[in-house]
């Protein structure tokens, strides 16, 4: 990922749902393989306050305020909504557990110093990274 895919991410976000992203929040920490269950969270959260709120307002605009990888696993913070909000975010943080944080791909979580889910390939080429680093650098046990 870098800093453009990162500023396109966050201002289709921003511009799909306003609503969603009107207060200060503590941005977005997680990689690219998670975005495309955010944005699908938050295109169903959103779909679900508009439709119930057709008439009247009965369910609280959601707000969000962090989203982020924290052990291994998506955490999504917002105010407002109701317990189906509370069921999508769930649903969106466990499949997020079940996929790798880089690609979107089937993934486990992973021990290790950072706790990372990760599928087979990402988890290879991150031992190999080590590996040529430590070999680099002198650091071979």
């Amino acid at each position: 990922m870098n800093d453009k895919q990162y500023t396109e991410f966050v201002d289709r976000l921003h511009t799909r749902f306003p609503a969603m992203f009107s207060e200060k929040y503590g941005g977005i920490a997680c990689g690219l393989g998670w975005w495309p269950i955010i944005e699908a969270l938050c295109g169903q959260i959103q779909h679900h306050i508009d439709w119930k709120n057709k008439k009247s307002a009965v369910v609280p605009q959601v707000t969000v305020e962090q989203i982020k990888e924290k052990f291994g696993g998506l955490r999504f913070y917002y105010q407002g909504g109701d317990d189906y909000v509370s069921g999508l975010v769930s649903m969106a943080e466990s499949w997020a557990g079940h996929s790798c944080e880089e690609c979107g791909a089937p993934g486990t979580r992973r021990e290790g110093g950072w706790v990372r889910t990760q599928c087979d390939f990402h988890l290879i080429e991150k031992e190999a990274l080590k590996a040529q680093y430590a070999k680099e650098n002198g650091l071979e046990l």
